[in-house]
């Protein structure tokens, strides 16, 4: 990805095993060695940001909260996480990603901390706009 020109790549920055074998710490300096590109770490927990900081991530995105197992799954953006994150100092931009389903919850994410906002679903899906219109409708 980062030799198509990708300015950004992202990967599961996670704590857990990976399936190649390889520690985060290499899989970052991989990148780095063979691009420009920076490396953005999905993150689900505090311990994750802190890991991916220390493995040399250029960025921390809040991707996986409540799907890596360790936090429960918020019905909009972890905030929570996102003050965490942002009161501890990394030093790296935070990026709050997933479940930012309103203009309102972009701005509670900014609010929190992050330094930039991922907006997803909520404008690539129309299924499941469709489906939150519905749900508030009945």
């Amino acid at each position: 990805m980062a030799n198509a020109g990708a300015h950004v790549v992202a990967v599961d920055g996670t704590r857990r095993t990976r399936p190649d074998g390889l520690t985060l710490a290499r899989t970052v300096a991989g990148i780095h060695a063979d691009s420009h590109a920076l490396v953005m770490a999905d993150c689900g927990s505090f311990e994750d940001a802190a890991a991916a900081v220390e493995a040399g991530a250029d960025l921390i995105g809040t991707t996986l909260s409540g799907y890596s197992g360790e936090r429960p799954k918020t019905n909009g953006p972890d905030l929570e996480l996102l003050e965490q994150i942002a009161a501890a100092g990394f030093g790296v931009p935070l990026i709050a990603e997933g479940r930012i389903h309103s203009p309102s919850q972009a701005k509670q994410a900014l609010d929190a901390g992050a330094f930039a906002v991922v907006v997803g679903t909520a404008i690539t899906h129309p299924a499941t706009i469709t489906g939150w219109f519905a749900e508030a409708l009945t």
